[in-house]
């Protein structure tokens, strides 16, 4: 409670001195901010080392799909031949390959949630060191560079972004940092 009061009150302040000194408060504050945006999205895609993670996951999935590819065919095989002779079949018989259908379907559907899982948990261990590592080169760069803010800005238009409308391609500095993983990885 008296965290969230102090938090207000600092927040009335400061927006007290922003309306009283407005031009004084925004040259300062300009004079020593240096931002720069970068696509996390892009260097990851881009970087040798990003290539090489998602060429992994590629594979786990192609193998995935391989595998349960003909069981899946043969579940829509299934339900297709349900949906054509239900109404020939009796009753009983109907009954019975409903179950045998509705069964093998949460077998298979088991069996994709743990490819899913699967999948993420390989995702994970593969990026993690690789997030890592593009963390410490942004914040590395980020102080070399003398740069106060850096923004993720992955994709154009206002549907992707999460809080960045624009930014001049300037101070993009996305080239750099995939040139440092480049290098780093190499290592």
């Amino acid at each position: 409670m008296k965290f969230t009061q102090s938090v207000r009150s600092a927040l009335i302040i400061s927006l007290l001195c922003l309306l009283i000194f407005p031009a004084q408060a925004f040259s300062a504050a300009a004079a020593g901010i240096k931002v720069a945006t970068i696509s996390l999205q892009d260097v990851l895609t881009q970087s040798k080392v990003g290539q090489s993670a998602q060429q992994q996951l590629q594979g786990k999935v192609q193998e995935f799909q391989d595998k349960f590819g003909k069981e899946q065919q043969d579940l829509e095989a299934q339900g297709a031949e349900l949906e054509k002779k239900s109404s020939v079949w009796s009753k009983d018989i109907l009954e019975g390959k409903q179950r045998d259908y509705q069964m093998k379907m949460r077998e298979f559907k088991l069996k994709t949630d743990d490819a899913q899982f699967e999948l993420k948990q390989m995702e994970k261990k593969v990026m993690e060191p690789i997030l890592k590592d593009l963390h410490e080169i942004i914040a590395e760069f980020g102080k070399k560079e003398n740069y106060t803010l850096i923004f993720e800005n992955t994709k154009k238009g206002l549907q992707s972004r999460t809080g960045l409308l624009y930014a001049a391609d300037e101070i993009d500095i996305t080239k750099d940092i995939l040139k440092l993983l480049d290098a780093r990885s190499k290592k």
